[in-house]
């Protein structure tokens, strides 16, 4: 499967103050949305960073010159935020990945997520090749790849791309709030949505040709220099209230964070959506339906990935080992129902160097310098998460987990 190339515009807007009756306009025509009729009329809810640590997001109300025309009065616009998270974000090829997902994939996916109307970006990536450059800068020395970083990120800055994404407006349905408690009726809906994508792309030939969803390893010492990086700042400011184990298990990381990756990345892979949490999924209570977006962090790995970032999530800090076999027990269940094949024992260990990898990867974006997290609630949230992750990790048995893998 040969992937298709990504045509580039030359009028795409910069940031939402570019965004415009002409330009709707022009847009919603190119795409076949609207035929003759214009956007009369347009008015903007800013969602802010809030929606997104990676872009501004916007709801747009629209009328038309027709207004009987069968076309959408409503649509969630996505931008890259002006902080520098688009540095970020443009460097891993977040937004051009997410315009791919809306173009290519999602129309055959076998989950609901929302519906494409427009996207345009100004400059495309062969992703070949940028497959080829995080597959050779990950062997790198360390201190190469953090001067090669800093050296990209200027240069990202001194000339940002544009990126632009208008898709279907969900907020008629019931959304979901990470800062709140998820029901156990809605916890099972988002396992059993994670349980129908995994099962669509399970060792899936189609998935090894589309090279723009990378590895889990084709960032591991990316990652694990960021991690390197943060780790000071976490324990100065955690150190009073980290047990003796929690302080273990964080060592560990920290001497075989890479190693972790590694193993991850030689399980079976499937599509992981890489970012499940309540922020981004919305709830259809009429079908008893979940609905996921935000599909900017996409990756090819196991399971037992997507498993651990939503459970590291939604589970509370006092709940006990008892209540989190009953959720992969669940989700195993939905997998097998599915047809896929995989022993209770095999995910349960997957979700746990899933769990690890959360250390790996969250404690850098909260305690880095990498992201702006915007507003008191992005702050909040990711200490919240972090010490929902600690408490998940007493019981994993770091001295074997790597030598011990159940059949």
């Amino acid at each position: 499967m040969t992937v298709p190339e990504m045509l580039t515009h030359t009028d795409v807007p910069f940031s939402l103050d570019d965004i415009n009756k002409e330009w709707l306009t022009a847009a919603l025509r190119e795409n076949g949305i609207i035929d003759k009729e214009s956007v009369e009329d347009l008015s903007v809810r800013h969602l802010g960073t809030e929606a997104g640590f990676n872009g501004e997001v916007a709801i747009l109300q629209l009328q038309y010159s027709d207004p009987e025309i069968d076309a959408p009065k409503s649509m969630v616009l996505k931008i890259p935020t002006a902080l520098k998270n688009r540095i970020l974000g443009q460097t891993m090829g977040l937004y051009e990945k997410e315009i791919r997902f809306y173009r290519d994939l999602q129309p055959s996916l076998n989950i609901r997520s929302p519906c494409h109307y427009y996207s345009a970006l100004d400059i495309a990536d062969d992703p070949d090749m940028v497959l080829e450059r995080m597959v050779g800068l990950n062997k790198l020395p360390m201190w190469l790849i953090a001067a090669l970083t800093k050296v990209v990120s200027w240069l990202i800055g001194k000339t940002p791309r544009r990126y632009v994404l208008l898709i279907e407006d969900m907020s008629c349905h019931r959304m979901g709030d990470q800062m709140d408690v998820c029901s156990d009726e809605d916890v099972r809906r988002i396992l059993r949505t994670m349980a129908s994508l995994h099962s669509q792309f399970w060792k899936s030939e189609q998935l090894s040709t589309m090279s723009w969803i990378a590895p889990v390893t084709s960032t591991s010492k990316i990652v694990h220099m960021m991690f390197g990086q943060s780790i000071g700042k976490f324990r100065s400011a955690n150190n009073d209230h980290l047990s003796g184990r929690q302080m273990q298990l964080i060592d560990w990381v920290a001497e075989n964070g890479m190693a972790l990756t590694d193993k991850l990345g030689a399980e079976s892979g499937t599509l992981l959506h890489g970012d499940v949490r309540l922020d981004n999924v919305c709830f259809d209570d009429s079908s008893q339906e979940a609905l996921l977006f935000d599909w900017q962090t996409m990756q090819r790995g196991p399971a037992g990935m997507d498993l651990a970032y939503f459970l590291s999530t939604v589970v509370p800090v006092e709940a006990d080992e008892t209540r989190i076999n009953e959720l992969i027990a669940f989700y195993h269940g939905e997998l097998q129902a599915k047809g896929v094949e995989i022993s209770l024992a095999r995910l349960r260990w997957q979700y746990e160097l899933g769990m690890l990898a959360m250390v790996h990867r969250i404690i850098p974006t909260l305690y880095g310098d990498q992201m702006d997290l915007g507003s008191d609630r992005g702050t909040k949230l990711m200490q919240q998460w972090v010490d929902k992750i600690l408490s998940k990790l007493e019981h994993i048995k770091i001295e074997t987990i790597l030598k011990e893998v159940p059949a």
